[in-house]
C-alpha cells in the first residue's frame, strides 16, 4: 500500500520532467532554426565566394607567370638558378 502512494508522486514528477525537457528541446530547435542556421548558411556562402575568388586569382597569376616565362625563357632560367643557389647557400 505504501508503494502505490509513493509511486504516484514519482511518476508525476517523472512525467513533469519529461514534459519540461521536451519543451526545452523544442525551444532550442526553434532558436537554432531562427538564429544559428541562417548565420551558418551565410558564413558558408561567404567562404564559398572567398574560395572562388582565390581560385580565380591563382589561375590568373599562373597564366601571368606562364606568359612571362614564355616571353623571356632565359631570364626565367637565370632567376630560378639564382634562387636555387641562394637556397642552397642558406641551407648549409
Amino acid at each position: 500500500m505504501f508503494r502505490s502512494k509513493a509511486k504516484k508522486p514519482t511518476q508525476e514528477a517523472l512525467k513533469a520532467t519529461h514534459d519540461e525537457l521536451t519543451s526545452l528541446q523544442e525551444q532550442v530547435e526553434r532558436l537554432m532554426n531562427a538564429h544559428v542556421t541562417p548565420v551558418l548558411a551565410d558564413a558558408a556562402d561567404r567562404a564559398e565566394h572567398v574560395v572562388a575568388n582565390a581560385r580565380e586569382l591563382t589561375d590568373h597569376q599562373m597564366k601571368d607567370v606562364t606568359n612571362r616565362v614564355r616571353a623571356k625563357p632565359l631570364v626565367a632560367i637565370a632567376i630560378v638558378a639564382a634562387i636555387g643557389y641562394l637556397a642552397g647557400r642558406a641551407s648549409r
